[in-house]
């Protein structure tokens, strides 16, 4: 009986290739219906080496959802010359270009945050729609004012659900969650 060779990669692409192959998992199935065994085979490692990385099942589940949650700072160009509502539209268009690249895995994860038990993921969650508030006043050109950021993050939780129904259930085009997060910006932000 001989037993299939292992290949030794370098510890960051281990990891990675673990996140991904959990990632994919938890995108189909809720957590508790994914194993650590399965998480293993799916990454071709063994348990021991899971829980190496991550520690626990838990643990790496939290580290897919973090990743999950956060937009990612893709450039923006500088909007500063241009009026508040042109600078939301094309901050919005932003964002909503940023869903659809990360399409439905982005907003089922983004939404996870009551599915999934205690307020470890909700803390991501949080986490997430405060680096985004931040990056909406930031290209707005409006002050990091912690009023202004209380303001936006529920816009955050809109902006999910609106995105939910236009990539994941039909019900919305994006011109129509365009227009509607493009409103309640520019409500939170009036002065």
């Amino acid at each position: 009986m001989t037993s299939a060779a292992r290949t030794r990669l370098a510890p960051d692409f281990r990891r990675r290739s673990i996140l991904d192959a959990a990632a994919v998992l938890y995108a189909s199935r809720p957590y508790d219906q994914v194993s650590t065994t399965e998480l293993a085979r799916a990454a071709g490692v063994t348990r021991g080496l899971v829980h190496h990385y991550f520690g626990s099942k838990r643990a790496l589940f939290l580290a897919v959802m973090r990743e999950s949650v956060q937009m990612p700072e893709a450039a923006l160009p500088d909007l500063s010359g241009l009026p508040l509502p042109e600078r939301v539209s094309r901050t919005i268009d932003w964002i909503l270009d940023a869903a659809t690249t990360y399409g439905q895995a982005w907003v089922a994860a983004s939404g996870a945050a009551n599915l999934h038990g205690p307020s470890d993921v909700q803390a991501i969650v949080d986490e997430a729609d405060d680096r985004a508030a931040r990056l909406v006043l930031d290209a707005l050109a409006l002050p990091d004012d912690a009023a202004l950021r209380a303001r936006l993050r529920p816009v955050a939780a809109y902006v999910k659900a609106l995105c939910r129904e236009w990539l994941v259930q039909g019900t919305l085009e994006r011109e129509d969650v365009h227009a509607d997060v493009c409103a309640a910006v520019l409500t939170v932000t009036a002065p």
